[in-house]
C-alpha cells in the first residue's frame, strides 16, 4: 500500500512537471486585425505591417484579404509562424 502511494505521488508529480515544460516550451503569442494580403504560394497572410508564415498553404484556404482574424502565432527564427488562424464573424 505504501509503495503506491509512492507510485502514485511519482507519476502525479511527473505529470505535473511534463505540463509545466510544454507550456513554458513555445509560449503563443497572438493578434487580431483585418487581413492585408494573402500570398496562397507563399504561404503568409498580412495583418497591419506584420506578416505571418502557416506551415501548409491548406491553412489559408478559407482566408481572403478583408477578412477579420484572431492569429495565434509563436517566433522562429525571426519568423512568425501562425498556429491557429480563426475566421472572426463579419459585422
Amino acid at each position: 500500500m505504501k509503495s503506491t502511494k509512492y507510485v502514485a505521488g511519482a507519476l502525479l508529480l511527473a505529470t505535473v512537471a511534463g505540463a509545466a515544460a510544454v507550456a513554458s516550451a513555445v509560449p503563443a503569442q497572438y493578434a487580431d486585425g483585418v487581413v492585408s494580403a494573402v500570398n496562397y504560394d507563399g504561404r503568409t497572410l498580412t495583418l497591419g505591417n506584420n506578416t505571418y508564415r502557416v506551415r501548409a498553404a491548406g491553412e489559408l484556404t478559407e482566408v481572403n484579404a478583408g477578412d477579420q482574424v484572431d492569429v495565434a502565432y509563436i517566433t522562429e527564427g525571426g519568423q512568425r509562424i501562425a498556429i491557429a488562424i480563426t475566421l472572426r464573424p463579419q459585422s
